[in-house]
């Protein structure tokens, strides 16, 4: 039974419509050329209600064969030269939604004009059928109108699913700080993702079942307010001005309300559209000022936020109302095209970290020259700037293993300066010391690049040699000697005693090195100071 067509709309919009109302009839009294049904015929139905639109069909562009339409919560069939070419839904009343129907049609061949009648069915209890985006052209015109429609889907779904493997990396491996952030982000990003599949006409390609793609896109149209606010709530979590947990809870709480009562089977994911629309609009407006004030006070993440926090807004509320109060003749969306703008937010999320990452790198580097510095200065006696005894046990690790790699002979050097108590008692300490300083000086300036000088204590020093042999060993200790005996010290003449221990390979200790050397020290002072003395009491000079 053909039923009256009712319009929920000004009454600007009611005289426009009714013109191309006129126009259809009009059409269907006379031939027209095919190409003038696209994108005429839009029309709401309420439940239980069926509407017939028919028209003739010239058969001047062959080409033009396919029929395209899409029906929301309508069943449809199609007649063509008086027999039913095509048919899809219940015309009778559903329980759940349908969903969304994009209808591909190939029309048979036919020579002369033929009448075309479109029969439409609003089988939803609750939510009124929708009939829009009618055209007749080739096949190819088609895929290509869809790919046009999906043009936002497709430029926005590989930054959405970068960003989301970025986020999803950044909360592996940054600290427990931030993760709360990271997953935020990833679960927004998530609901986005798959949401922008849900919206898409490619998605018929994935799989063609328009309820579940219907109930997908409710759920998460619903999720994703959820997410974002989330993420403004974790920006925001210490700032007292903001009260971001009540517009979170009140976001969850109407998609909870939109969930049960459509499980109920009361068709409230859609019913509840009109609170969604102005929450989302009333959330996001306090999230742009909370966030701006934040931004004010020198907060980059919130100022960086603000940009993707005004677009998602703007564009999903616009999409909202076109979409769900069938303001425009095509079913297209801007909202993809905000991701951008979150990308932005993303690229100042790995700026901030790699700022951060920089500065600890830098007090990393400066901790561990501190550190360098504090060893060095555990490592070197103050006065004459040798190695103190602190170093002495890895020097002779060194010299041992140098020693086994490459042959040669390790020697151990004590040197006493003779007759020093005297210096400090008749010149004093400061004296003293101007003679110990000049002769480390001395010491250092004749050894080689494997030997080193360490200030044992007062005015005892020791040297660790690598040499080829044993005689070379004992030339540079007569050497030293002889250079110490040679040269005003600090303007004093003085003499020095050196004791002389090689490291035995077999089974030979630090420990018993150290007390061979010592020993030889003891020989050269008893023997009369002035002297190079070996571990059995030979005297080289």
């Amino acid at each position: 039974m053909m039923r009256r067509i009712k319009f929920r709309e000004p009454l600007a919009e009611q005289i426009k419509r009714c013109c191309l109302l006129l126009l259809l009839l009009w059409s269907s009294l006379s031939p027209v050329h095919a190409a003038a049904l696209a994108d005429d015929w839009q029309y709401q139905l309420e439940s239980g209600e069926d509407c017939r639109l028919s028209t003739m069909l010239q058969a001047d562009c062959p080409e033009r064969d396919t029929l395209m339409f899409m029906t929301t919560n309508q069943a449809v069939r199609i007649w063509f030269k008086g027999e039913l070419l095509y048919e899809r839904g219940s015309f009778a009343p559903v329980r759940f939604d349908e969903g969304a129907v994009l209808h591909v049609v190939k029309l048979p061949e036919f020579q002369g004009p033929e009448p075309l009648l479109v029969e439409l069915y609003g089988n939803s209890q609750h939510n009124p059928g929708f009939f829009n985006m009618f055209f007749l052209d080739s096949e190819l015109e088609q895929i290509k109108r869809l790919y046009y429609f999906d043009i936002p889907v497709i430029l926005a779904l590989p930054v959405a699913f970068i960003i989301l493997v970025i986020m999803a990396v950044y909360q592996y491996f940054y600290f427990h700080g931030v993760k709360r952030l990271y997953g935020f982000i990833s679960l927004f990003m998530l609901a986005f993702f798959g949401w922008l599949i849900s919206v898409s006409y490619f998605k018929y390609i994935l799989l063609d079942n328009p309820a579940f793609w219907w109930y997908c896109a409710g759920i998460l149209a619903y999720l994703l307010p959820v997410s974002s606010y989330l993420i403004l709530a974790e920006l925001l979590r210490n700032k007292p001005y903001a009260h971001m947990k009540w517009i979170v809870r009140a976001a969850l709480l109407l998609f909870l309300a939109a969930m049960t009562g459509e499980l109920a089977g009361f068709h409230t994911m859609n019913g509840l559209m009109a609170l969604y629309y102005p929450l989302m609009g009333i959330g996001g407006l306090a999230a742009m000022v909370w966030v701006l004030k934040a931004a004010r006070q020198g907060d980059y993440l919130c100022r960086a936020v603000l940009l993707p926090t005004c677009m998602f807004t703007v564009f999903g509320v616009f999409d909202g109302l076109t979409g769900h109060f069938h303001l425009l003749p095509w079913r297209t969306f801007i909202t993809p095209l905000a991701v951008y703008g979150f990308a932005f937010f993303v690229i100042e999320i790995m700026r901030g970290q790699l700022r951060q990452r920089q500065m600890l790198e830098r007090r990393t580097a400066g901790l561990e020259q501190k550190a360098a510095l504090a060893r060095r200065r555990s490592d070197i006696d103050a006065l004459t700037g040798c190695f103190n005894r602190n170093r002495l046990k890895s020097l002779l690790a060194a010299g041992i293993a140098r020693v086994q790699l490459s042959g040669g002979v390790l020697a151990l050097l004590m040197l006493d300066i003779d007759h020093f108590k005297q210096v400090n008692d008749t010149y004093g300490h400061k004296t003293g010391d101007a003679v110990l300083m000049a002769f480390s000086k001395v010491v250092q300036s004749e050894l080689g690049q494997y030997s080193h000088c360490i200030r044992w204590g007062g005015e005892e020093f020791m040297v660790v040699v690598n040499a080829t042999d044993r005689d070379e060993v004992l030339a540079l200790a007569e050497k030293i000697r002889r250079r110490i005996g040679q040269t005003e010290i600090a303007g004093k003449w003085i003499t020095c005693s050196i004791g002389i221990a090689v490291w035995q390979e077999a089974g030979d200790r630090p420990e018993a090195l150290f007390k061979r050397a010592d020993t030889a020290l003891y020989q050269a002072k008893n023997s009369g100071r002035n002297r190079v003395c070996l571990t059995d009491g030979e005297s080289v000079n």
